[in-house]
């Protein structure tokens, strides 16, 4: 069968880089050679394509574009290994002669040479909607780079589908000049692919500089959307994903923390073997030192898990790497808005960034779910009990070692007033506070005796000017004694609570701890990424200043089956969220930003951020001086998937209820302390305090439908509620790949609504192409190794609306993780 036409021959075929063709599909080949330096931009069009469906209204068609190294086999029969990129693209109409949409490529200066580019036509089967090749073709990169167009026909065994046309195009004139110049109108529907504006000077020293060791991988999709002639504007899309490198690091500093607290506590208990039986003291010294080999032993399988810059979802079973999060990625969507008449590129000003991240759930994957999570297995019981009272026990032991440090540094008399008085607060909170009993239980009357001198002695100091009249080294050898006494008391009693059944308590230890580090590295990952991208936001200046910085963290988790175990580990370790603070330090020798080391104890840890001096000096105040940063987490979980239509016919969404009555109990005291009471920094985000007040009051409504059934519009009205008041957004499933995936490609769709002048008509077709080509439906390659999300029919139909996928990127074929 003959399918070459007139019109698909070289001599013939109009370029679409022409004035009066507007190019659909354009790829970028980019050298990473700087001797190289090739840049150019091809178009791939096809003609005459095999209807092997006999559609009515045209093929429904998607191209498989891949760059290897290995070049063709026999006959030019594609190789598939070795891809040095990879990347899939959709058609914005049905059609026998599809154009399609943009891609980057990276090609190095040695598959310039010998590399090809392998090109395959799908069309979707009418039937089940998957994928079927009409067509392959083969076109080395050498022969690309020496002509302006090249043709090939497309085959699949001896037969002819159809041809496929690549125009070429290098890139040496102003690229953003050219694409005005070709482009016409057309509906929001239709994606003009594009690049958004050049960041100014000061942008790319900020990303590309400061943060380049802690941003890396990144994933980038570009869209242009022309909106209706009469708006006079298009709006210039680009979606990016970054890998962020504290996904391990920060996890690696709290291990050493960890340890070095275990270590310390050892030195302690070994001061202390005399007043104790030997026996006693051996089994003490003994859990000690198993628990710093442990913590030794899973420092070193994580730092072999830390080659990798990201756990994927199918790593999170994993002991070695449990003390990361799955899947953590941050997401940014920048849209930048330009008017049709003035062609003009737009400004750094007209540009908005909105930074979203994706995590898996915060739980214990390796430890199964057979009596549920942390909330179950640490809630009204002995074990909580135990674990209440070891964190109070070290929150104490905080305060008394920072006191033992000043005692022995201070050497003005003046400042010992100070001391004393947080000497006595401390020596009152000690004995009568209940949640230290254990001090009592397990000391000998020798040693609460020489405690309870101590205090006396102490509280019989003045805690005023006349402190400076008495002997400043009697009273700092007081206030040492007394520290060193109570130190020795707290540690010996951290270690008592540990001999009871101690091989399960120090199991659910371990299983908080592990949960806790990966709260712990989302949570500074996500306050990075915004120092990037934020950091002239007014409102989260305003932020900064006050000290606090919000999260609002979305769980797509069911209530029911292994995924109620793992929101309970989530929603416990949401609660302890208050022991994490932030500081950021200026660093002379360092030009980029890092954590440099993580301080505290087990139960109120401070990561330390290092930033240049430059980056220093564009942060508020408090910030500079060293203020500790908190975060404060309002956190809410509504199920979609057919686990959550179980749980809604047996009755089993109290948890979700739960955890949604204190998100809104959260949500309105944060709104009333912080966001009414600085409405100057809210201008810009807010229409007046009556829409948010209404948004509140609807919030509220949706609320109780969600007791009855799944209601997406109380996820997608408190996700944008989060946006108004600046809050660092979270969005989690299991493994953040698919359910992940749909919430955040709706979400890029409420923010161009809600910001930037779409309409709802307008969302479907901008919503499939995030899902069908955006940098979540890479997200899913980057785990799995396969195009596909997770869903098969069945969960489908199941899925809110909003949340489904389109026909073809799903199937029973897909890896479930």
């Amino acid at each position: 069968m003959e399918i070459a036409s007139p019109e698909a021959t070289s001599d013939t075929l109009e370029s679409p880089f022409s004035p009066k063709k507007r190019p659909v599909s354009l790829y970028s080949l980019i050298s990473n050679s700087k001797d190289a330096g090739v840049k150019c931009q091809f178009c791939l069009e096809c003609f005459d394509l095999l209807d092997i469906f006999n559609h009515a209204n045209g093929l429904s068609t998607f191209a498989a574009v891949n760059v290897t190294n290995e070049g063709g086999g026999k006959g030019d029969k594609p190789v598939f290994r070795k891809w040095a990129s990879l990347g899939r693209t959709y058609t914005v109409k049905d059609n026998t002669n599809p154009q399609y949409h943009e891609k980057d490529f990276e090609i190095s200066e040695v598959i310039q040479d010998a590399g090809m580019i392998i090109i395959q036509i799908f069309a979707l089967h009418p039937a089940n909607s998957m994928p079927v090749c009409i067509g392959t073709t083969v076109v080395p990169i050498k022969e690309l780079l020496h002509s302006d167009t090249v043709v090939k026909k497309l085959r699949v065994g001896s037969t002819e589908k159809g041809t496929v046309v690549i125009f070429m195009k290098h890139r040496k004139e102003n690229k953003y000049q050219h694409m005005e110049d070709i482009v016409e109108y057309c509906s929001v529907s239709e994606v003009i692919p594009d690049e958004p504006p050049e960041p100014t000077e000061e942008e790319k020293q900020l990303k590309n500089t400061f943060f380049k060791d802690i941003l890396g991988n990144i994933d980038r999709q570009r869209y242009h959307f022309k909106l209706r002639p009469h708006l006079q504007c298009s709006l210039r899309v680009c979606e990016e994903m970054f890998e962020v490198s504290t996904s391990f690091n920060v996890p690696a500093l709290f291990i050493r923390l960890l340890c070095e607290r275990e270590h310390a506590n050892l030195l302690v208990l070994k001061d202390m073997v005399q007043g104790f039986s030997e026996e006693v003291s051996t089994i003490t010294a003994v859990s000690r030192n198993s628990k710093i080999s442990q913590y030794r032993e899973e420092l070193s399988e994580l730092g072999q898990c830390s080659k990798h810059s990201f756990k994927k979802s199918e790593w999170k079973g994993m002991r070695e790497c449990k003390w990361a999060p799955v899947n953590l990625h941050a997401q940014v969507l920048e849209v930048a808005a330009t008017q049709h008449d003035t062609h003009q590129i737009p400004s750094s000003e007209s540009r908005h960034q909105y930074c979203l991240m994706a995590v898996g759930a915060l739980s214990a994957h390796w430890d199964k779910f057979k009596n549920g999570g942390l909330l179950s297995l640490l809630g009204q019981n002995k074990d909580g009990e135990k674990f209440t009272k070891r964190k109070d026990l070290y929150k104490v032991l905080q305060k008394v070692e920072a006191l033992l440090g000043k005692t022995r540094e201070i050497n003005d008399e003046s400042k010992f007033v100070e001391m004393v008085c947080s000497l006595k607060g401390l020596s009152n909170e000690v004995v009568v506070s209940s949640s230290l009993e254990e001090l009592q239980r397990t000391l000998d009357s020798e040693k609460q005796l020489e405690i309870m001198t101590l205090s006396a002695s102490i509280e019989k100091l003045p805690s005023n000017g006349e402190l400076c009249s008495l002997s400043s080294p009697r009273i700092a050898t007081l206030c040492q004694e007394y520290c060193l006494h109570v130190q020795r008391a707290l540690v010996w009693s951290i270690a008592q609570l540990e001999l009871d059944n101690r091989e399960h308590f120090l199991s659910l230890l371990s299983r908080y701890e592990a949960c806790f580090s990966q709260l712990l590295s989302a949570v500074i990952s996500s306050f990075i990424v915004h120092l990037c991208f934020r950091s002239r936001d007014p409102v989260f200046e305003q932020q900064l200043s006050d000290l606090l910085v919000p999260i609002m963290w979305e769980s797509l988790l069911s209530t029911h089956g292994d995924e109620t175990g793992m929101l309970e580990d989530m929603v416990f370790v949401m609660q302890h969220i208050s022991d994490i603070t932030a500081q950021v330090e200026g660093s002379h020798e360092s030009t980029q930003v890092h954590v440099s080391r993580v301080t505290g104890s087990p139960f109120n840890v401070t990561v330390v951020v290092s930033v240049p001096m430059e980056l220093l000096g564009t942060l508020p105040d408090p910030v500079r001086a060293g203020g500790l940063i908190s975060f404060t987490c309002l956190f809410f979980t509504h199920g979609i998937n057919e686990q959550q239509t179980i749980a809604y016919k047996i009755s089993e969404t109290g948890l979700q209820d739960k955890v949604c009555e204190q998100f809104l109990s959260d949500l309105q005291r944060y709104i009333e302390e912080h966001v009414a009471t600085n409405p100057d920094a809210y201008t810009n985000q807010l229409q007046g305090d009556s829409d948010l007040e209404s948004s509140l009051e609807k919030l509220h409504s949706l609320y109780k439908l969600t007791k009855k059934a799944k209601c997406s519009d109380f996820i997608v009205l408190a996700e944008q509620i989060g946006r108004d008041i600046g809050c660092m957004r979270f969005t989690s499933c299991k493994s953040a790949k698919d359910r992940t995936s749909m919430s955040l490609t709706y979400e890029y769709c409420a923010i161009l609504c809600q910001d930037h002048g779409f309409l709802n008509e307008d969302v479907p077709p901008v919503l499939e192409q995030f899902r069908r080509d955006g940098t979540r439906y890479h997200n899913t390659f980057k785990n799995i190794g396969s195009y596909k999300y997770c869903f098969n029919k069945l969960q489908c139909k199941m899925l809110p609306t909003i949340y489904k996928p389109p026909p073809g990127t799903f199937g029973d074929g897909a890896l479930q993780t």
